[in-house]
């Protein structure tokens, strides 16, 4: 270790509340900004999740419903609907993809208030529950969601519109008796028509929506009738996100071929674009955020300055005789230097960790008041952001201080008391 580097750091040993006290304001700075970072990343590994949970490699085909006239939503009278044959061209042309044919609604089913949902639609002891149910039609030879328990549809069960569903955790607790020992098998009663369950899958994030997939054939009889009908929409999922841009290509030379099609579809891939959005979102709530609390940064650094400015008064004598005995200014210089950035780097060290506990605790709370799996998160980028604040403030406030002491003349130095 250089020697102006050691007496640098004995002199900070030497007056430890001194040293105490200018490094309270990095602390405040470093704790801010780590947890603005960390508040940061774990919203966007949230965002994330959510959007991969809906399928962020899925490009879907839509029918147009509506028109935008002068900034009004004009809905159309009539609209394409896509039909089983459709879902099997689309597969033929993208063998690599899975090709679902889907169209989502609203069931209600029999509730007693506050007990699980035993009564028929129609008793009077009943309330109503809203189920989002999902009609499916399988082209090719999809890839079956991940299941806690059960089995996914069969090619028969979806060709003979067989009356079987696959629902949510959330959905089976709410639906079956609470005596039920496995959900499977149970039956569940879905607008006018009963379905027996075959496959359990995980909730969507936050647990309390129900939700239900059928074949398509048979979810007409389960969804609340509606004056015109539905909009089935062709999801197409490729394997790599990379593949997007291609399939989507060709999915609109599809649509362009087809007569019936051109001009009353469109090709829509939600998930990258949803992603890229939120991506800029955050970073844009970061930079702001990061912005802000940089300000207390700012201020530590003119803490560490005034300490130091005071140090140099109190050991000009010290600072005359080491240059008398030899000290360049170069040493002196980096004596103030690392006393500088030696502060900084601790209280940035001491902020982090306070800045990250903090974001814990933040997102434990925003968890139970909003059932957002939201957590804190610590990204390599988080912790060279504080480093390099830690040592700019170090340098940047130092300088000034170390200039000034490096400057003073050898015998006005040893002479002032």
């Amino acid at each position: 270790m250089p020697a102006a580097v050691a007496t640098g750091l004995d002199a900070l040993r030497a007056n430890p509340l001194r040293t105490l006290l200018s490094t309270i304001g990095v602390v405040m700075g470093a704790a801010s900004l780590a947890a603005v970072l960390s508040l940061g990343d774990g919203a966007e590994a949230f965002m994330r999740e959510r959007i991969a949970f809906e399928g962020m490699h899925r490009i879907a085909v839509e029918a147009r419903t509506a028109d935008v006239i002068d900034g009004h939503r004009i809905p159309r009278q009539s609209y394409p609907i896509f039909a089983a044959g459709d879902a099997d061209a689309v597969a033929a042309l993208l063998p690599d993809a899975d090709v679902r044919l889907e169209v989502t609604g609203t069931a209600l089913t029999g509730c007693r208030d506050g007990a699980p949902c035993l009564e028929a639609p129609g008793s009077p002891d009943a309330a109503l529950r809203a189920v989002q149910v999902s009609g499916l039609w399988l082209a090719g030879t999809p890839s079956p969601p991940a299941l806690l328990a059960g089995r996914w549809f069969t090619a028969d069960e979806l060709r003979t519109g067989a009356r079987v569903a696959v629902v949510s955790r959330a959905t089976a607790t709410a639906l079956l008796p609470p005596t039920t020992t496995s959900p499977v098998g149970g039956v569940i009663a879905l607008g006018h028509a009963s379905y027996r369950i075959i496959g359990l899958v995980a909730d969507a994030p936050g647990g309390r929506d129900l939700s239900a997939a059928v074949p398509l054939d048979t979810v007409d009889d389960a969804l609340v009738p509606v004056p015109q009908p539905r909009a089935r929409t062709l999801t197409v999922t490729v394997r790599a996100v990379e593949q997007a841009p291609d399939v989507r290509r060709r999915l609109d030379a599809l649509v362009d071929a087809r007569a019936d099609w051109r001009g009353q579809v469109r090709v829509v891939a939600h998930g990258p674009e949803r992603l890229a959005q939120v991506t800029q979102g955050i970073l844009v709530m970061k930079l702001m955020l990061g912005a802000f609390t940089s300000i207390s940064l700012l201020v530590g650094g003119i803490g560490i300055m005034n300490v130091l400015l005071a140090s140099v008064a109190e050991r000009t004598r010290e600072v005359g005789i080491r240059k008398a005995v030899g000290a360049r200014r170069r040493d002196i210089r980096r004596q103030f230097l690392t006393e500088s950035v030696a502060i900084s780097s601790a209280g940035s060290l001491i902020g982090v960790l306070l800045g990250l506990t903090g974001a814990r605790v933040a997102t434990a709370i925003i968890r139970a008041q909003t059932d957002a799996l939201i957590y804190a998160s610590v990204s390599v980028s988080t912790l060279v952001i504080s480093a390099l604040a830690a040592l700019i403030v170090g340098i940047v406030f130092g300088t000034y201080p170390a200039v000034r002491a490096a400057r003073l003349s050898p015998i006005d130095a040893i002479v002032r008391e």
